[in-house]
């Protein structure tokens, strides 16, 4: 599935207290994709248009699969 957008990944390093961060592709910088997006129900990956795939971005499931349209 294609995503243009922004995907953030969620903090709660203390009560009452919460941080986001925008995911960024780990070789050009990209932030705002589009993001090829797979998932094998054990591993999300992210796919950015410079080529480069990771799975290494630390996003949980639900940060991800929140913001894609339904099939």
């Amino acid at each position: 599935m294609r995503y243009a957008g922004r995907f953030c990944r969620h903090g709660r390093p203390a009560a009452g207290v919460w941080t986001a961060e925008t995911v960024g592709c780990p070789a050009c910088g990209a932030r705002t994709g589009p993001w090829t997006v797979t998932c094998d129900w054990s591993r999300l990956s992210l796919g950015c248009p410079c080529g480069v795939v990771t799975d290494g971005h630390g996003l949980a499931f639900s940060e991800v699969w929140l913001l894609l349209p339904d099939l």
